[in-house]
């Protein structure tokens, strides 16, 4: 274990950031990982590191804090791998050990110590498939404003679903909420992303 938490901490898995996970990794990865080997675990973590890295984000919004947390979840998944039982899918699993932790770290931090930018995404240079307003909101001053100032499960229930293309089902599942929830947020989000679009009319005063 110690050889596998200095790895983490030196960087070997932060800083990487592979290619959004859509599905599970094979059974035999996690069968290793499990049995304590440290590629495979490293590989898990390898798979899933842009989607944690959103949730992180979304939460945090600061880098340094979302390497902090994907640290502290590496730990937390190592530990706890030996007794994962596959009641939800790994990638949910880990999903919401980043989004508890995130949640954790920000309910600690004062005001004056977390500024929300909206400045960095992950892979921003990949150019993945994504809405209109997604693409929208990474464009428009406006619009990231008022993207940094949703809730933040607002904010990950835009990426997961808008950026991301994840499925309602899906990111209830990563968010432990029903999918009424998910249609919830979503719907409030982009109410409020779209009011920021909207330029108050100016009536001209009679000369």
């Amino acid at each position: 274990m110690a050889a596998v938490v200095e790895s983490i901490r030196v960087g070997s898995w932060q800083g990487r950031s592979a290619v959004a996970a859509r599905g599970e990794v094979g059974p035999e990865v996690l069968a290793a990982a499990i049995g304590g080997d440290r590629p495979a675990f490293i590989a898990i973590l390898h798979h899933y590191d842009r989607v944690l890295r959103l949730v992180a984000w979304q939460v945090l919004g600061d880098r340094d804090l979302m390497d902090d947390v994907l640290q502290e979840v590496a730990l937390k998944a190592w530990r706890g791998l030996p007794g994962f039982r596959g009641e939800a899918a790994l990638g949910t699993w880990l999903s919401r050990l980043t989004y508890n932790a995130s949640v954790d770290l920000l309910r600690r931090l004062r005001p004056d110590e977390l500024a929300w930018t909206a400045g960095w995404l992950p892979d921003e240079h990949e150019a993945p498939t994504i809405t209109d307003l997604a693409e929208s909101v990474a464009e428009s001053a406006a619009l990231r404003a008022a993207f940094a100032a949703l809730p933040a499960e607002q904010r990950i229930t835009v990426m997961l679903v808008d950026r991301e293309g994840y499925d309602y089902r899906t990111v209830a599942d990563l968010l432990d909420v029903r999918p009424g929830t998910v249609a919830s947020r979503l719907n409030r989000a982009h109410a409020a992303l779209r009011s920021a679009l909207v330029v108050p009319s100016t009536k001209e005063t009679p000369s």
